[in-house]
């Protein structure tokens, strides 16, 4: 790689850590405009910044620049490294991961699938990326409604993580997290707060609880919690959870706003509407100036406060917030 291109590459890494996504925008085209004259168009390394710019799309919200950057990576690494490598694999596996959040579950299960075969045959059946296509494949299935088949890929991929890295492993904690959610799914919530009780404790010992990993799944702790209807348990972890953010990540990322949500969701639901609002309108600054206010996280957030002003009994702000959803329509 050139130095040029290392260079950008360090400081996309950065920005990446930072939730910054609108910066790494620019410096993304550079690198891909610096690839595409170094190595022409028709070059892995080429292929790799457009998949990078795939996933920033998939990640803002910009699903139709995303699929195209996806495609064209894909069809570059299909004719140079060929359809029987891993970086192919891992290409197809991200274009999924778009087809699931855009809900054409049909696309995304092929490729998925597909993912999962040539990982099989290239790099075998205990990688981590494997391990991360079964995950990927559950996920999925839980978004379909088809738990069953959703925890027994969670349950195969948490087996090839113990066999590779043990259970005191920080992807194993991680692992015990997934499989925590499709318990959740099910509404079955004492085994969804062990395995996650459990995952606290092996990530107390390898990541220390100011880390992006325990405050996860922290946060998933206190969805159970949420989700039983004892909000007085859920509120100090919710809160703990954007403490940690908030020093790791600072108070200008899209986590932290989506841990503002969080609170604001369990404050409506406490009837505390003021505090509610208050969270609401700070997760939606946020979002707008990081993601852009066509994002589908902004979209929502100005659904919840609609919500919340007609529950207010507030309708000219619940109209001032539903005209900022005409005038910004979901990228």
């Amino acid at each position: 790689m050139s130095e040029k291109l290392e260079e950008l590459n360090k400081r996309i890494s950065i920005l990446n850590r930072q939730g910054r996504l609108r910066e790494v925008e620019p410096l993304l085209l550079q690198a891909s405009r610096f690839a595409r004259r170094e190595y022409g168009e028709n070059h892995p390394s080429y292929a790799t910044i457009l998949n990078d710019l795939g996933g920033l799309y998939r990640a803002t919200g910009e699903y139709s620049k995303s699929e195209s950057f996806f495609l064209k990576a894909k069809q570059i690494f299909s004719d140079t490294i060929g359809k029987n490598h891993s970086g192919y694999a891992t290409c197809i596996n991200n274009l999924a991961g778009l087809y699931r959040l855009t809900k054409d579950y049909t696309k995304a299960e092929q490729l998925f699938l597909e993912a999962w075969d040539i990982y099989a045959r290239t790099i075998g059946d205990r990688h981590f990326l494997y391990a991360s296509n079964l995950n990927n494949l559950a996920l999925l299935y839980q978004d379909m409604g088809n738990y069953e088949k959703a925890q027994q890929l969670e349950e195969q991929s948490l087996e090839i993580v113990r066999q590779t890295e043990g259970e005191n492993s920080t992807s194993y904690a991680t692992g015990l997290g997934n499989l925590a959610a499709v318990f959740m799914a099910k509404g079955n919530f004492i085994k969804a707060e062990s395995l996650l009780r459990q995952a606290l404790e092996i990530l107390t010992k390898t990541v220390g609880v100011e880390h992006s990993l325990y405050a996860s799944v922290l946060n998933s702790l206190a969805g159970v919690y949420y989700a039983k209807g004892n909000y007085k348990e859920a509120e100090p972890l919710y809160l703990q959870v954007l403490d940690i953010l908030g020093k790791i990540l600072g108070k200008d990322h899209p986590t932290y706003a989506s841990s503002l949500g969080s609170l604001g969701l369990l404050s409506e639901s406490m009837s505390n509407y003021d505090k509610a609002e208050q969270y609401y309108l700070q997760a939606l600054d946020i979002r707008r100036r990081i993601l852009g206010r066509g994002h589908p996280n902004c979209i929502d957030n100005l659904n919840r406060l609609v919500s919340l002003y007609e529950k207010m009994g507030d309708p000219t702000k619940a109209e001032q917030f539903r005209s900022q959803i005409r005038d910004n329509p979901q990228q």
